[in-house]
């Protein structure tokens, strides 16, 4: 691991190029809240105490309020301490938008152990890299969504001390809210046995009936500690790990409360409700409805399964929330559901777009539905995640991702490294507390600029009013329903297939995902066809990365260096 430039401290004073926009809409450029804190747990400690009894998390019928939360987590951590793992040690979880998510990440949190986030709909091949990766010494995994976890080779399970097994009862259909937290708990569980032959595996529920809350024993855990391995991709065609500090992602919370938390309570009594219809195994929803909502003293209202449209709506219709975070293609599924219309919205204080671009016709639809614009923002995993935010207050849709957040600084950058003109297209560079250390275990020599922005790959304008606006990207990403695909991952997978002897995959045009990925073969064997290309895709990559249209051509247009032009493909 390189070291890095530190992000920590950009200039105290708002950039003139959006301060007039600061004071228009009533932002302040200073997180005074982050003094004296060293770590999440300093930040949200006090927030769970003084929401006690108020449901921090619920799931269908099922709730959990911030004290049984806080006790759940001290068990958790308790356990992973009682197993030896030490500080610094890395956790693999691979949970869906359940309750338990909410207890191990704590736990992890409290025990100083960096939490590793793994889509659950990852085959064996991507969740074998991340955790020999990342050196994962443990896995969290949800039973039923087991198989990639099954189909690990020996040696990738070996390194794993522990694996915890999580489940949920399909028939639980009414919680009392006045059961104990262990009653609680276990309502939600149940699953086959665990093979008692293999001592690491253990029930998260019998983590919550073994240990107790004061076997935890705190921990030091310093602004520099690492809190998450964030994956993301990268150009070497394998995803990488953004390492984030607990002072990256505290700060990013402090920074989106300053930016839209506020405004979201002002003048309310009741207690908000976020919808969490996006994986919390996301880093946009780890920070910006998970932690966030731990931070408001909000409900996060988990939704397991968001392509379920009757059960997303039907859920809003219940629970009328405040706030609807979300990416373009679900905003459309919504609007195009026959009773979202009719839904009460009287509630709603923001709906917040990321991910991937929102489109004008989408956001204006919305407003005409809801009252509301979608407010978009911009984020990236290394950043936890948000850069850029429209404020409350914007009642037009105006195409950008808003203005930078509180104590950071962009830089549009030239070719030649230097700073651009206003309306002036280069690569974004961004600095700031929220910025990531660097990629876990990779030469970071290029990642940072000589004065310590990091480089975004994404090409941007800020225009006068400090507005930034993102008009391509630098980088070849694909961006399939608000989710990153690398087709340098996607080539090197599907390049290990015996009869291909070359791969380019670019991103097409899609109306319900935004983008798809679409692979250019050049055939090693002429018998081969894209049907087992197809067949070949499915058992090594997650549903959204695997081609979606394969078009078999004599020869890749390439530099004179040898590098492939995608641009020529598109």
């Amino acid at each position: 691991m390189n070291a890095t430039a530190d992000n920590s401290s950009p200039s105290k004073s708002v950039p003139p190029l959006w301060q007039v926009s600061y004071e228009q809409y009533g932002l302040r450029n200073n997180l005074e809240v982050l003094e004296g804190k060293q770590n999440l747990l300093d930040l949200l400690q006090p927030k769970i105490n003084q929401y006690g009894e108020s449901t921090a998390f619920s799931m269908g019928a099922a709730k959990l309020s911030f004290v049984q939360l806080d006790i759940a987590s001290r068990r958790f951590a308790a356990f992973l301490q009682a197993q030896g793992i030490k500080k610094g040690e890395r956790i693999a979880v691979q949970l869906p938008n359940i309750l338990q998510y909410a207890v191990v990440m704590l736990g992890c949190l409290r025990a100083g152990i960096v939490l590793v986030n793994v889509n659950p709909l990852y085959t064996h091949y991507e969740l074998a890299h991340q955790l020999s990766d990342a050196q994962a010494c443990g896995l969290i995994i949800l039973d039923g969504m087991s198989s990639a976890y099954d189909q690990l080779e020996d040696d990738v399970k070996a390194q794993l001390s522990v694996v915890v097994h999580c489940s949920i009862d399909p028939n639980v259909t009414d919680a009392d809210n006045d059961i104990s937290l262990l009653q609680q708990i276990n309502k939600l569980l149940t699953g086959t046995p665990i093979n008692k032959d293999l001592k690491r595996q253990v029930k998260f529920a019998h983590i919550m009936s073994e240990y107790h809350a004061d076997q935890y024993q705190p921990v030091s855990i310093e602004r520099d500690d690492l809190a998450l391995l964030q994956y993301t991709g990268g150009t070497t065609g394998k995803p990488k790990g953004a390492m984030l500090t607990h002072y990256n992602v505290m700060a990013n919370v402090c920074q989106c409360y300053a930016m839209f938390g506020k405004a979201i309570e002002a003048g309310r009594s009741e207690q908000i409700k976020i919808l969490n219809p996006l994986p919390l195994y996301h880093i946009f929803s780890f920070t910006v409805c998970g932690l966030l909502g731990i931070y408001g003293g909000w409900e996060d209202v988990l939704v397991t399964n968001p392509r379920d449209i009757d059960g997303l709506v039907n859920t809003i219709e219940q629970h009328r929330p405040h706030v609807i975070p979300s990416v373009n293609t679900l905003f459309n599924a919504m609007l195009n559901h026959p009773k979202f219309a009719s839904l009460d919205f009287s509630r709603l204080a923001l709906s917040i777009g990321g991910g991937t671009a929102i489109i004008k016709a989408i956001s204006d639809q919305w407003q005409q539905v809801t009252g509301m614009i979608i407010n978009e923002g911009y984020g990236m995993s290394e950043t936890a995640p948000v850069i850029s935010f429209n404020p409350p207050g914007i009642t037009k849709f105006n195409g950008s991702v808003g203005l930078p957040l509180a104590m950071m600084a962009i830089k549009i950058i030239d070719d030649k490294g230097g700073s651009c003109a206003v309306g002036e297209p280069g690569e974004v560079g961004i600095k700031g507390p929220q910025v990531m250390r660097g990629y876990w275990r990779q030469d970071n020599t290029l990642t940072f600029t000589e004065d310590g922005y990091f480089k975004s790959g994404d090409i941007g304008v800020l225009d006068a009013a400090g507005f930034l606006t993102l008009v391509d990207r630098k980088k070849d990403m694909i961006l399939v329903s608000g989710f990153n695909v690398y087709p340098n991952e996607v080539e090197a997978t599907l390049t290990e297939h015996p009869k291909v002897l070359e791969v380019a995959v670019i991103g097409i045009e899609d109306d319900h995902s935004g983008e798809v990925p679409k692979a250019f073969v050049v055939k090693k064997d002429p018998s081969l066809t894209s049907e087992e290309l197809t067949a070949f895709a499915k058992d090594r990559l997650t549903a959204y990365k695997r081609p979606q249209s394969y078009a078999f051509i004599d020869e890749l247009p390439k530099t004179a260096v040898g590098k492939i032009l995608r641009k020529s493909l598109r």
